[in-house]
C-alpha cells in the first residue's frame, strides 16, 4: 500500500473554517442559492475544495493543475493548448508519476485537476488518477465530456475521481458543436456529464463566454442550474492558443462590466456558485456594491490567483504560474515542485501586488483583484503590466 503524502482537507482545522467561511461570505454578497444542494454534497465538495482558502479566479487557491497531454479528440476555437494539432509532447507514465509525486510534496496542495488537451485520451489515465488517490489528492478531471460513457464514468468513480470539470459553451447544440468543430459534440457532452452525475460526482461547468455567445449568458448558467452543476467556471477569452486567432470576438470593457453585473444579479437565483475566470474585477465589484472593506473582503476574495494559488503543470513539465501564463518557472523533472512553489522568483513576485504596475499597482482593490495576468501579458508580454481591459479604469471608477 502506498504511502499518503497528501494532508486531508480538514487538516489543520482552521482550513476547513476559512472555506466555510468564505462560502459564507460568497452567500452574503451574491444571495447564493445553492447551499442545499452543496449540503447533499458535503464530504465530496470538501474533498473537491480541499486547500481553498477563499474564492478566486480559476475557483479557489490552491491547487495545481496538471496537463497530462495536449492531444485531444475535438479541435476547439478557443484552445489555449492548441490541443489537437499533432502536438505530442506529454510525459511517459512514470514521469507523470513523477509529476504526481513531487505535486504532493507541496504541503499547501491537498487536491490535483487533471486537464489537457483530452485527459480521457491517454491509455494511462486511470492508472495515473489512481496513482494520485493513493498519495491522497482529491482529484478532479477537466474534460470536453463527449467520451465518457457509462463505462468511463464507472471508471473514474473507481479511480477515485471526485468530480469533473466539462464544458458547455452554447444551448444551441449547432453553434456549440461549430466552436468544437465537431458535430453532435453538444449531444454527447450533455450526455457524458449526465453519466458522471449518475455516479454522485461533483459537477462543475466551464463556459468560454465570447463575443460569440454573450447573447446567451443567462441561459448558459440557467442551463447548468438544471443540470445541476455545482460550480460554473465562466472563462473570458484571453487571447492565447487558438484564441488568439479570434480576436474579434474578445470582450472589450463595457461587456466585461455587464459580465459582471449580470452574473451577479442571476446568481441570486441559481444552485451553482458561478465564478468569472480572466475576470478578477468580479470580486472587486463584489466588494464595492456590498461595501465591504478592501483589507476585510480580501480575507475572502482573492482575485487573479497566478502564481499565487494557480500551478499550471505542462504536459512536458514545465510550470506556469497560470493556464493563460505562458512564462516558465521550473520544470518539475529538473526541480522540486516544492522548490518552484517556494522559491520561484516568478511566482515570488506574482505574490506581492506591490509589483503591479499602473492602476493595478496603485488600485485599493488590487488585493481583491490584482487584475487579469494572463491578459496583461498577452497584451504587453508584461506579467506585471496592469490589466489592459480592466473596465473600472476604462469607466474611471477607480
Amino acid at each position: 500500500m502506498m504511502k499518503r503524502m497528501v494532508k486531508p482537507f480538514y487538516i489543520p482545522p482552521d482550513l476547513l473554517m476559512k472555506q466555510v467561511a468564505s462560502i459564507l461570505v460568497f452567500r452574503q454578497t451574491t444571495r447564493w442559492q445553492g447551499l442545499p444542494l452543496w449540503t447533499k454534497n458535503l464530504s465530496n465538495l470538501f474533498k473537491v475544495a480541499a486547500g481553498a482558502t477563499g474564492i478566486g479566479c480559476f475557483g479557489f487557491p490552491t491547487h495545481p493543475v496538471y496537463e497530462i497531454t495536449p492531444r485531444c479528440n475535438l479541435r476547439c476555437k478557443h484552445c489555449h493548448v492548441r490541443a489537437g494539432e499533432g502536438i505530442f509532447d506529454e510525459l511517459n507514465t512514470e514521469d507523470a508519476k513523477r509529476v504526481i509525486k513531487s505535486l504532493a510534496e507541496v504541503p499547501e496542495f491537498r487536491m490535483l485537476v487533471f486537464t489537457g488537451g483530452e485527459p480521457l485520451v491517454r491509455k494511462d489515465v486511470y492508472e495515473l488518477l489512481s496513482y494520485a488517490r493513493d498519495l491522497g489528492f482529491g482529484t478532479v478531471v477537466a474534460t470536453n465530456a463527449t467520451l465518457i460513457d457509462n463505462r468511463e464514468a464507472k471508471l473514474l468513480k473507481r479511480s477515485g475521481v471526485m468530480g469533473i470539470a466539462a464544458s458547455i459553451d452554447s444551448v444551441d447544440p449547432n453553434k456549440h458543436d461549430s466552436f468544437r468543430c465537431q458535430e453532435e459534440t453538444f449531444e454527447r457532452a450533455v450526455e457524458g456529464i449526465e453519466n458522471a452525475r449518475r455516479e454522485d460526482l461533483y459537477i462543475q461547468i466551464n463556459i468560454a463566454i465570447s463575443r460569440y455567445n454573450l447573447d446567451e449568458l443567462e441561459e448558459l448558467l440557467l442551463l447548468a442550474d438544471s443540470i445541476p452543476a455545482h460550480v460554473v467556471l465562466l472563462y473570458q477569452l484571453v487571447p492565447v492558443g487558438r484564441g488568439g486567432e479570434i480576436w474579434n470576438t474578445i470582450l472589450k470593457p463595457e461587456e466585461f462590466s455587464w459580465v459582471m453585473e449580470k452574473t451577479h444579479s442571476i446568481q441570486g437565483r441559481i444552485r451553482p456558485v458561478v465564478v468569472p475566470v480572466a475576470l478578477p474585477g468580479y470580486f472587486a465589484y463584489l466588494t464595492m456594491k456590498h461595501g465591504l472593506s478592501p483589507r476585510t473582503a480580501s480575507r475572502f476574495f482573492k482575485g487573479c490567483i497566478a502564481g499565487r494559488g494557480m500551478y499550471y503543470v505542462k504536459s512536458n513539465g514545465d510550470v506556469w504560474p497560470c493556464a493563460f501564463v505562458a512564462v516558465k518557472a521550473g520544470n518539475i523533472l529538473e526541480t522540486s515542485a516544492l522548490d518552484i512553489w517556494s522559491n520561484s522568483e516568478t511566482f515570488l513576485k506574482l505574490r506581492d501586488r506591490r509589483n503591479l504596475k499602473g492602476p493595478c499597482g496603485s488600485c485599493r482593490y488590487n488585493e481583491v483583484c490584482g487584475g487579469c495576468r494572463g491578459r496583461a501579458y498577452a497584451y504587453s508580454n508584461d506579467l506585471f503590466a496592469s490589466d489592459p481591459d480592466c473596465p473600472f479604469v476604462h469607466q474611471n471608477f477607480i
